[in-house]
């Protein structure tokens, strides 16, 4: 399934996705005659986002294979979609020393979304040049924005915040402001970009640089007054929390993929005791039902429900006795759609069921500490519930979640403090589980009170409690059903980046950095880029804002997905 028509896309992210789908049908259509393609794995679900299967067949795709498995090209052309990695080139090169030498099958290479110069250099070198003298072209196809839950785009770095902040490697930065100049290029003419952040004002440098685009105007083009740019790390907490909207826990406990389909078990999601335990039920959530809940706070779930249900039941209604022929056309027509959003409400009340029963049997102590050391942290000891956690030895995520948020929220713990962490965690979990504190320690996440210790970072810290006050993060009398603070998502606490951005809005972004010129009138139609990812239950609360047309983001994030990745590098 592709999200072409995914209920709930904006006009923004449609637009952007359109251009996507052109891009890669231009490429295909470029090439006269039937076509293979053969795929990296890891590049078929971002190709798919665009394009399936069936919609390739129409632009003369008449075979897919998969790179690791061979079978011999019978068409003209042979084109192979590649991730800008070692492993995909030496995949490239076994493929071409398994074809017959004397084909006349021309290979043609894309790598997506960029072809990294080191890769470029390497195939040029392999065995004296003998894979890149077979090779027709090699090309790039820039398919960099992925569209997120209908209202948002990704670049999909996971890894970009411990790239930066570890191995100090600037090319993410970079990746950032060619995906940027890309959609900047769809605008009818130049705009003012704002941006806060070490990471935003590097990104908005290199987007100012390479000046403005040639590309042929799109139609119709991407309508933006402005474009502001701001760091994850001015705000590494909020990642570390628990969301609480209904995509945030889905996001947390399932991890919703790039396609937007979780996988729950099967045996759980039918309440079958007779199911195979193990067997993985996939459910996709690009539907009309899902685009009204995403956001909704998972308290607020039967509420949102019931409405939803009532709307069916009002399209339900007529009365036959009196209904004309066209009448009974026109409800005809309708009733396969009341079906399957009935069916639909049915699948997410069930799913709602299953995360509401393990955020109250997993997750609440969690959160409840997690409140108590937003409201109050001390650094000068270790709190009794991380304590038990660790020693416990359940989930080693969740423990070095619990010990980040206690570091952040304190302004650093005391030395002493910091070891006892470090000495249960290695205990309970051995040496990997240390080397992740470590590599946070390293990130600024979790550090030393007053900065003593040698694992530091070059950016500048959080100052959780003079933010807290500053900006208002514990706003009182916050309701969960009454989505008018983006405190709602969770439960009281207002995200800092969240807040930031509403006061640069407020202020028409006056003591910003201000790196282009420029200025469109009309309605204010300002897009969003978070340097360093963004969580799900975040994205709810920058909706919220009125002048925010797009959200762009180079990942949506979750605690676990930005701990995990820290340990691939």
């Amino acid at each position: 399934m592709t999200t072409s028509e995914s209920v709930g896309q904006t006009s923004e992210v449609n637009l952007v996705w359109q251009f996507n789908r052109r891009l890669l049908f231009d490429s295909l259509d470029a090439l006269e005659g039937e076509k293979t393609i053969v795929w990296d794995r890891s590049l078929m679900q971002r190709v798919n986002l665009f394009a399936g299967p069936s919609l390739l067949k129409t632009h003369g795709v008449v075979s897919n294979l998969a790179l690791d498995q061979f079978r011999p090209p019978d068409t003209p052309h042979v084109i192979f979609f590649l991730a800008p990695t070692l492993a995909a080139l030496d995949g490239l090169c076994e493929y071409i020393d398994k074809s017959k030498a004397d084909t006349k099958t021309l290979f043609e290479v894309f790598f997506i979304p960029e072809a990294w110069y080191v890769i470029r250099e390497k195939l040029k070198e392999m065995k004296g040049g003998k894979y890149w003298q077979r090779l027709e072209t090699v090309r790039e196809l820039p398919l960099t924005w992925l569209p997120r839950d209908g209202h948002a785009l990704s670049l999909a770095d996971h890894q970009l915040p411990s790239r930066l902040l570890i191995n100090g490697d600037w090319t993410h930065l970079h990746r950032c402001a060619v995906a940027l100049h890309q959609l900047l290029a769809l605008c009818p003419q130049s705009i003012p970009i704002y941006s806060r952040g070490k990471w935003a004002q590097d990104v908005a440098r290199m987007v100012h640089k390479m000046g403005s685009c040639d590309s042929e105007q799109q139609s119709p083009p991407l309508r933006l007054n402005r474009l502001v740019i701001i760091d994850r790390w001015i705000d590494p907490l909020t990642p570390l929390l628990h969301q609480l909207t209904y995509a945030g826990m889905l996001d947390e406990m399932y991890g919703i993929s790039m396609v937007g389909s979780i996988k729950v078990p099967l045996a759980e999601f039918e309440n079958n005791d007779k199911a195979d335990p193990f067997a993985l039920k996939e459910i996709h959530l690009n539907d009309e039902v899902f685009s009204r809940l995403k956001d909704v706070h998972i308290n607020a779930i039967g509420f949102e429900l019931a409405k939803i249900l009532a709307d069916i039941k009002e399209d339900e209604e007529f009365d036959r006795d009196r209904m004309s022929v066209a009448e009974y056309q026109v409800l005809v027509k309708k009733m396969p759609q009341i079906l399957l959003r009935k069916k639909l409400c049915g699948s997410h009340m069930r799913l709602a069921e299953m995360t509401r029963a393990q955020l109250y049997e997993s997750f609440a102590d969690y959160i409840r500490v997690e409140k108590e050391l937003l409201e109050s942290a001390t650094s000068d000891k270790i709190h009794p519930f991380i304590e038990e956690n660790i020693i416990c030895g359940n989930d080693v995520n969740t423990a070095i979640r619990l010990v980040a948020v206690h570091s952040l929220t304190a302004n650093g713990l005391k030395p002493s403090v910091l070891q006892q962490y470090r000495r249960m965690i290695m205990q309970s979990f051995g040496v990997e589980a240390l080397n992740k504190l470590l590599k946070l320690q390293k990130m600024g996440t979790i550090r030393e009170k007053g900065g003593s210790g040698k694992l530091t970072t070059d950016y500048a810290p959080l100052m959780f409690p003079s933010m807290k006050k500053q900006y208002d993060l514990l706003p009182d009398n916050i309701s969960e059903t009454n989505t008018q603070d983006a405190a709602y998502a969770y439960s009281g606490y207002a995200p800092l980046i969240v807040r930031i951005l509403e006061e640069g809005d407020r202020v028409k972004w006056a003591g910003w950095n201000k790196t282009s010129e420029g200025a469109i009138g009309g309605d204010d139609r300002t897009a969003v880029f978070i340097v360093g990812g963004i969580t799900r239950a975040e994205l709810a609360g920058i909706q919220l804002m009125p002048n925010v047309c797009l959200v762009l983001t180079s990942s949506i994030v979750t605690g676990n997905r930005f701990i995990d990745g820290i340990t691939q590098i």
